[in-house]
């Protein structure tokens, strides 16, 4: 199955100050495309610093399994204050998505929210899910932080929005920001064949 998946993102600190604490990266791999958001407990320097931390380590540790990949970062990230982690694998040859995630980090594929688990990523947590779903071409998801308000839903937005995915992050940002915490948002598209 052929469709590039393509992706943006966009941030907004609590206080519209130099330092997120919420932070999101993705790399390309042989076939997968991983994607990472993170929400570093807290606000500022050392917010960022966690975020920073965990960004770090998934993007140097991209081929692990999840159960790997958050156990290891729970590991290393010992030392920092901590996050809540989401992580989202697209294998583009089985037109699937994996997500698996740890505190309050949402994923919404389609009309659909993939569940995270309890707990702080660098303080513990007890279980990890990992859920397997369709991507295909067409799909769309949408990975956010606690910042954002909780009533968002990827289906807020029409098809065309989807068109624009920088344009649609922006926006995202500026409609659902919830006002005293920092906010990411990373918007996903499964182009068609």
């Amino acid at each position: 199955m052929t469709g590039r998946v393509r992706i943006a993102y966009a941030r907004r600190s609590a206080d519209a100050g130099p330092h997120c604490g919420d932070a999101c990266a993705y790399w390309r791999v042989d076939g997968r495309t991983v994607v990472c958001i993170v929400d570093g407990l807290g606000h500022g320097p050392e917010a960022e610093a966690s975020a920073r931390a965990a960004i770090d380590y998934v993007g140097g540790r991209t081929e692990q399994p999840l159960p790997e990949l958050f156990a290891g970062a729970d590991s290393a990230l010992r030392s920092t204050r901590g996050v809540a982690m989401g992580v989202a694998v697209v294998d583009e040859g089985a037109g699937s998505l994996t997500y698996a995630g740890v505190g309050n980090t949402r994923a919404l594929l389609g009309r659909s929210c993939l569940d995270s688990e309890p707990g702080i990523v660098g303080a513990g947590y007890r279980r990890l899910t990992r859920e397997t779903r369709p991507f295909r071409p067409g799909d769309r998801m949408l990975l956010c932080t606690d910042g954002l308000k909780a009533r968002l839903s990827s289906s807020h937005y029409p098809a065309a929005a989807w068109d624009d995915l920088q344009g649609l992050a922006d926006t995202i940002i500026e409609e659902w920001w919830a006002g005293e915490d920092d906010a990411a948002v990373v918007v996903m598209r499964r182009d068609g064949e």
